[in-house]
């Protein structure tokens, strides 16, 4: 029971969320103010606190209570409560614990008010763990020792079995994005097609049956016809691997078939038309399309069984590199569809892996759902800034489901125009088309949106440009970490979820 929290602290700093001035709705706080004497009324006062979304305050006098400190934090307006802003304000209150150096909280819960507890104790659960995420692999020790973690977060609130399986699932879900996350921040010397396939295969391993992974080689992909992928892969010494995952229950066929396809270059140089060594600092996060896809399937493989849906995941793994081999500006190649294509930019090299991973999708797994994500455009982040993902399509049922699923779970996107008077710009005077526009052309996201469509035959259709939203080069806030984000996974389990 939440009372305990007075009658039984535990853990060294006690976190209160209140609401933004409405006190009445604070019986947290309320009581807390009335044990110390007013303390916490007169530190608000004197810190000018107004009760301001993502305002926080720290009190130490709390000897009275058996807590070292209290964290208070406002959480928003109570008649329109939200779980992602209740996510990111507790996530930053979680950090301030951190920098006090606590490695144990404790948290009342009880005036927060939300229609669903499983979906609370979702919340709470991953928002302890990614507000953590640190990626200290390559530190030394002292450096890592001085990485303060929160082991303990104690939950003080009516607890049903509702908020005991939500408390599981965000701690599922956090793993699925950490996965994606270290993956993205490895360094691209340690990040190969092999790797991601030695990934995938723990992944299955792990599911009890529940996942399965095959590998296409170089071979199997020229057989098929693969011309745009390999071709980006070609200037590599590594070899290029086409992982495909498939996540079934029983062994029949399900009609819900979704794919979802994650661009996935583990190094993007820009090959013969290379990149300024600035722009080529953080390339190894060119695969976090297939690291977020990864994610999801750790979830899957870690979830209740989803009976009634039928999910693959593509990677079409590859580096791409320069060299003698490596295709040039003006080189033509066909894609599995039989489309051929100009390269006139070989640092357009998404584009190309995706066509033929969309192709695939359809033709070959037969879904009737397709979901790419890919790092894909500078120009994106030039319309919507750094955080925000472009979302483009082809359904409006699925746009609207998967905005739903973004919007519910804090990750920002956006709805973007599939523009069709701009496809004549990617037409080629030698081939079907060609990889980028040529000649300064604007609107760079939504023709390579308008490229990618061309390998789309029926299926439903969605595009997301994560160029910025996966890879935080800023400073950490709320759940995002300076580095890669795991951006997607959280949206895509949504989706998935609300499809069963």
């Amino acid at each position: 029971m939440a009372a305990d929290y007075l009658k039984k602290p535990q853990g060294s700093a006690l976190l209160i969320p209140v609401y933004e001035a409405d006190s009445k709705s604070n019986s947290v706080y309320n009581k807390v103010d009335q044990v110390l004497g007013q303390r916490l009324s007169k530190k608000a006062k004197h810190l000018r606190f107004n009760f301001k979304i993502d305002e926080t305050f720290v009190l130490h006098e709390t000897e009275k209570i058996g807590y070292d400190s209290i964290v208070v934090f406002c959480i928003g307006d109570k008649k329109n409560f939200s779980l992602p802003i209740f996510q990111q304000s507790l996530a930053n209150a979680v950090k301030v614990v951190r920098t006090l150096r606590y490695e144990s909280a404790a948290l009342v819960a009880d005036d927060l008010s939300t229609k669903s507890m499983f979906d609370l104790g979702r919340f709470i659960a991953r928002t302890f763990y990614l507000s953590q995420y640190d990626f200290l692999k390559y530190k030394s020790k002292d450096e890592k020792e001085k990485s303060i973690i929160i082991a303990n977060l104690f939950l003080y609130t009516d607890a049903t079995q509702e908020m005991t399986q939500g408390l599981k699932t965000g701690e599922i879900e956090a793993e699925g994005v950490w996965l994606a996350r270290d993956l993205v921040n490895e360094p691209a010397i340690n990040t190969h097609p092999d790797d991601l396939v030695a990934v995938a295969r723990e992944i299955a391993k792990a599911s009890k049956g529940k996942i399965e992974v095959n590998v296409l080689s170089e071979k199997d992909c020229r057989k098929l016809g693969m011309g745009a992928y390999l071709a980006v892969a070609q200037g590599s010494e590594r070899n290029p691997k086409f992982i495909v995952l498939h996540y079934k229950i029983g062994s029949t066929s399900s009609k819900n078939k979704i794919c979802l396809v994650g661009k996935s270059i583990t190094f993007d140089s820009g090959g013969l038309s290379i990149k300024p060594s600035k722009s080529m600092e953080t390339m190894k996060l060119d695969m976090a399309g297939g690291a977020a896809v990864l994610g999801v399937f750790k979830v899957l493989s870690n979830l209740g069984n989803l009976s009634n849906l039928e999910v693959y995941g593509v990677l079409p793994a590859c580096e791409n590199m320069p060299s003698g081999r490596a295709i040039r500006p003006g080189d033509v190649v066909t894609a599995l569809n039989g489309k051929t294509i100009e390269i006139l930019n070989t640092d357009a090299e998404g584009r190309l892996t995706l066509a033929d991973a969309l192709v695939y999708a359809e033709k070959y797994l037969k879904t009737d759902k397709i979901i790419d994500l890919a790092t894909l455009t500078g120009a994106i982040i030039v319309a919507l800034g750094p955080d925000i993902t472009g979302l483009f399509g082809n359904n409006q049922k699925l746009l609207d489901s998967i905005k739903a699923a973004a919007d519910s779970q804090g990750e920002p996107v956006w709805p973007m125009p599939q523009y069709a008077k701009y496809l004549p710009k990617i037409k080629s005077d030698v081939a079907d088309f060609k990889n980028v526009t040529g000649g300064g052309f604007g609107g760079g996201a939504i023709t390579a949106s308008l490229f990618l469509e061309q390998f789309i035959d029926k299926a439903d259709w969605v595009h997301l440009d994560i160029a910025g939203s996966a890879f935080n080069e800023y400073k950490p806030t709320g759940i995002w970490p300076k580095g890669g984000t795991g951006f997607a996974v959280l949206t895509l389990v949504e989706f998935l979820l609300s499809q069963k």
